[in-house]
């Protein structure tokens, strides 16, 4: 072969074998292109607005700025900008917004009083019907997020904030009633109750002592509860013979779904089916909404609620040591 073929089908090697490795550089999900393009537009928001401060658009532009960063989590990244709306607009349009940024941002560093004093801020612009259903969501989210982090005492606030917002509501008041009960467990001996597993056999509670018991309520057509499911096999199987025990509580509707989902999954821990355990668990824990767990320790007494993702690795670690 001549050298210039040669030189030519060596190119056309390099140009297929870069082309190949573009491929497999790319993006694996419609998920990972919108948050490359979501993280390119808010970037270029941000430049514009420190470049055009008195924009006549810039209500907009901090609007989309904002969404983006509520819809993504991206807290801590614009917290500076949150902060630099609220003190130059202190009157504007999405103030509501910047607040959310900033109780967040503050939350995600584990500055509770600080995150606590601006979710009050934000809670003394609202009290209007339209705005009900806004100040509840957030608020949940806001309390979610301290509960995780066992800071209860916050949650707790943060739900007595809201009904003192929204006063005339019965709704919103048996709601934040029925959230105080579920904090109010904590530090509380847990109820003795005694309920039928899936297999049929007689399980009590205080049976239990002398072990860390998670509590965890669920569904098979619960995708935050099935997301959590990883992460507790590897808990069980880590620290099961060290002193962990995990009690699941389905609320689904059959009890069949509940058995051949258990028995699919290879499931190792006592399992119960609320609808058919003989004893109403739901009431006695004070469930409002799933997923929704409650760690226990061995003297029988509630210490934290709702532990999941990397904060229930943490938590576990601390408590339990694995044996060997």
């Amino acid at each position: 072969m001549a050298l210039g073929n040669i030189r030519l089908v060596l190119g056309l090697i390099v140009t297929l074998a870069a082309g190949a490795s573009a491929q497999s550089a790319a993006p694996e999900s419609v998920a990972e292109i919108q948050n490359r393009h979501d993280r390119a537009f808010v970037r270029e928001l941000s430049e514009y607005l420190i470049r055009n401060p008195k924009a006549e658009d810039r209500e907009q532009a901090h609007a989309a700025l904002f969404n983006k960063a509520i819809e993504h989590d991206w807290f801590a990244e614009h917290e500076e900008a949150a902060n630099r709306y609220l003190r130059d607009e202190p009157d504007g349009p999405v103030r509501a917004l910047a607040q959310i940024i900033a109780v967040m941002a503050r939350a995600e560093a584990g500055k509770y009083p600080e995150a606590l004093t601006r979710f009050k801020e934000l809670m003394l612009g609202l009290g209007s019907s339209d705005q009900e259903e806004f100040a509840l969501s957030f608020a949940e989210t806001f309390a979610a997020s301290a509960v995780t982090a066992g800071e209860i005492d916050a949650a707790r606030q943060t739900y007595q904030t809201l009904a003192e917002a929204f006063p005339n509501s019965g709704d919103l008041g048996e709601r934040v009633k029925a959230e105080l009960g579920r904090l109010d467990r904590v530090g509380k001996p847990v109820a003795n109750v005694e309920a039928q597993d899936l297999g049929g056999k007689t399980i009590r509670l205080d049976g239990l002592k002398g072990k860390y018991v998670l509590v965890d309520f669920w569904a098979t057509w619960c995708g935050p509860c099935l997301v959590e499911l990883p992460r507790l096999q590897e808990a069980y199987r880590k620290l099961h013979d060290s002193g962990l025990e995990i009690v699941s509580v389905s609320l689904d509707e059959t009890r069949s779904a509940v058995v051949d989902f258990v028995k699919v999954r290879q499931l190792p821990w006592i399992q119960f089916h609320n609808g058919t355990a003989g004893a109403d668990l739901v009431e006695a824990f004070g469930v409002t909404s799933i997923p929704a767990s409650y760690l226990i320790d061995p003297e029988g007494t509630i210490i934290r609620l709702d532990l999941r993702g990397p904060a229930l690795d943490s938590v576990l670690a601390k408590l339990i040591k694995p044996e060997g």
